[in-house]
């Protein structure tokens, strides 16, 4: 009996240890999702508060001091008071309120006004596309040495948008379709609340709207789709073909949309039979392909294709040392993936890793000194970590009610 009963103290004491060390470690990750939030904003706020003649480092720590009273307020004070009413209301007035502003920003603002040349990039290609003109080999209206690089299928999921008079609509599509998403993921409104006041007071995101971009809008939508793949659930050993269809489209739209769906699928085709394997990247491969041979084979007599195609836009900002080194510990993160809080943490803090080793690399070729807020970085590359950072904090959140 004494035995027993000094055996089962020792069992919840290694029980009691893990729930700690798990717990501390939730607590650590939750953190670094928050302060990825905040240094992707603070990068917008560092680059573009000195044209309002205000202080870098003035904006950063009123950005910051706004930010952490914010979270921490709704965090720790009002989350638990709010009702599933309350939040239904709530979300549907602030998704209003940015609604209003995306439309705003369309009537009221030039694009030709701004050095952003994201939507020109979506536009001019459209324009030459339905004039019979090869699009990848226009230039957008920043200069004459930049060229659309988002692939095929994205230009044409933007159609519907350029025949209503602006591209920048999309934002509001892919809003509404990563709301509906997270709202199907968790079954609550107060998730969908948490996303919009995250957006809300991210100066990234009005940034993105304002410029009409539409990178953040591509990694939502990316987002949406593995939120639904693991909410179904679409599994790779029975429903493999709708996964590798997914895959195919979603590698058919930007080369950073092929990071999270990578990181999120790796582990499964690992442990899949050869038959899965083979038949999921034979699939994927030939979605990407029917979507580019019409460009490959534009013209067969000067193949124009090889002389201007989207690759050589969305590479040059690279290293090949960089690529290597991050692909491997891409590979080592999605090997060992556990649950989606765990996807969505890692894959938050390696995109935000990615794009800044990227960055830095560009810095570091430059024959000029430069720093991260010049011209020839690319700070709107980092909003591509938010989407799995918000989901992450979200994850965790209603794992640990």
């Amino acid at each position: 009996m004494e035995e027993f009963s000094m055996k089962q103290n020792i069992d919840l004491h290694i029980s009691f240890a893990h729930t700690m060390d798990t717990k501390s470690t939730n607590i650590i990750i939750e953190y670094i999702q928050w302060l990825l939030i905040l240094v992707t904003n603070l990068f917008f706020v560092c680059k573009y508060i000195p044209r309002a003649g205000i202080q870098p480092f003035i904006g950063a720590i009123a950005y910051c001091i706004a930010f952490g009273g914010i979270v921490y307020i709704f965090r720790y004070k009002i989350k638990k008071r709010i009702t599933e009413t309350f939040a239904k209301w709530a979300t549907i007035a602030l998704c209003a309120i940015i609604i209003a502003f995306i439309a705003g920003s369309i009537f009221l603002i030039s694009p030709y006004s701004i050095q952003v040349d994201r939507w020109s990039a979506t536009t001019f290609f459209l324009d030459a596309l339905f004039n019979g003109i090869y699009p990848y080999g226009v230039h957008t209206h920043v200069c004459d040495t930049n060229f659309p690089s988002p692939f095929p299928l994205w230009h044409y999921m933007n159609i519907p948008f350029w025949l209503i008079g602006d591209v920048g609509w999309i934002q509001v599509f892919f809003l509404v379709v990563f709301l509906i998403s997270v709202y199907y993921y968790f079954r609550t409104w107060q998730s969908v609340l948490y996303v919009l006041l995250i957006l809300c007071i991210s100066p990234a995101y009005w940034w993105e709207l304002v410029t009409r971009s539409d990178g953040l809008s591509n990694a939502l939508g990316v987002s949406s789709c593995i939120l639904f793949i693991e909410r179904f659930p679409i599994k790779m050993e029975k429903k493999w073909w709708q996964l590798a269809i997914i895959s195919g489209c979603i590698a058919s739209t930007r080369l950073s949309a092929i990071i999270p769906i990578a990181l999120y699928l790796f582990r499964p085709w690992i442990d899949a039979n050869w038959n899965v394997k083979v038949g999921f990247i034979a699939i994927a491969l030939s979605i990407a392909i029917f979507f580019f041979a019409p460009y490959i084979f534009w013209d067969t007599e000067t193949w124009i294709f090889f002389q201007r195609n989207p690759f050589m836009s969305q590479t040059t900002p690279g290293s090949l040392w960089i690529l290597g080194i991050m692909i491997i510990i891409a590979l080592l993160i999605a090997y060992r993936k556990q649950t989606f809080y765990y996807y969505n943490s890692t894959t938050s803090i390696f995109m935000f890793a990615f794009m800044l080793f990227t960055q830095l690399g560009v810095i570091w070729r430059s024959t000029e000194p430069v720093t991260l807020f010049d011209a020839c970085c690319d700070i709107s590359y980092f909003t591509l970590a938010l989407p799995y950072a918000i989901i992450a904090l979200n994850v965790q959140t209603n794992e640990h009610k």
